[in-house]
């Protein structure tokens, strides 16, 4: 039986990672029309899309109710949202900054512990093998858009997650009470079964751990006077200069 880190898992994401490493080192290298690059991403966002539609089909044993067909899960419903965004939102898009930041996170998360894995003897379960894949994608398909240029995030798009977690815990319910799904969106369930990871913690750590990596790829990409933070202490500071010399007066 697979299980997490065992050799099968250990060596599939070896692999994934050497194969994954040189595409993109080739494609930045040798790809610069920025026409050449749309079809690019479109090809690897129609592959991710592919892959989270037959994974969808072997979870529910190829049955066509397409209702049952939507995801339940945060990774699921991006791996369904995320290849939209990368090909029709523009760079500085809200839409496109939440959906990468839940593509990024989801797809490291659960490469580095697929709960799923132990489906079967093999990895080629497809059921394993598609679940695994499209979570590659989620990566892949961050990583290619943002060595092209097409994404570029911003401090000033930060309530972005909050109005995107919002819509995916309306799904959830809507999945629960309309669909029928036993749980969705880990409203019921944690996120490891027995842990404290629940939608509520789970949110919270999110939106820490993304507010933080904003900061500091302000700090390393922005000068300094196109930092928001940098920004947001400049307008106290005038507005305290200001308060002083009013007071003079």
């Amino acid at each position: 039986m697979l299980k997490v880190y065992g050799i099968e898992h250990i060596l599939f994401l070896l692999i994934v990672t050497i194969i994954s490493t040189f595409s993109l080192i080739l494609l930045k290298k040798y790809i610069k029309n920025e026409k050449k690059q749309k079809i690019v991403i479109i090809i690897f966002a129609i592959i991710h899309f592919s892959l989270v539609v037959w994974n969808r089909l072997a979870v529910n044993e190829y049955n066509l109710n397409l209702l049952k067909l939507l995801p339940t899960s945060f990774c699921g419903t991006t791996s369904f949202v995320f290849p939209f965004c990368i090909v029709f939102c523009k760079k500085d898009s809200k839409i496109l900054q939440f959906a990468s930041s839940c593509a990024l996170l989801g797809g490291i998360v659960t490469l580095a512990y697929p709960d799923f894995i132990g489906q079967d003897a093999s990895i080629f379960y497809d059921k394993t093998i598609t679940g695994l894949l499209h979570h590659v994608f989620l990566v892949y398909n961050f990583i290619l858009i943002c060595i092209f240029g097409r994404y570029k995030p911003s401090m000033k798009n930060w309530n972005s997650l909050i109005l995107g977690l919002c819509c995916y815990m309306t799904y959830g319910i809507f999945s629960i009470t309309i669909i029928g799904n036993s749980d969705a969106m880990v409203i019921y369930n944690p996120l490891l079964p027995g842990s404290i990871f629940n939608w509520f913690v789970t949110g919270i750590l999110f939106i820490i751990l993304y507010t933080i990596c904003l900061l500091i790829y302000e700090r390393i990409a922005f000068k300094k006077e196109n930092r928001w933070l940098s920004n947001i202490l400049n307008k106290f500071k005038k507005n305290k200069n200001n308060h002083i010399n009013d007071e003079n007066i």
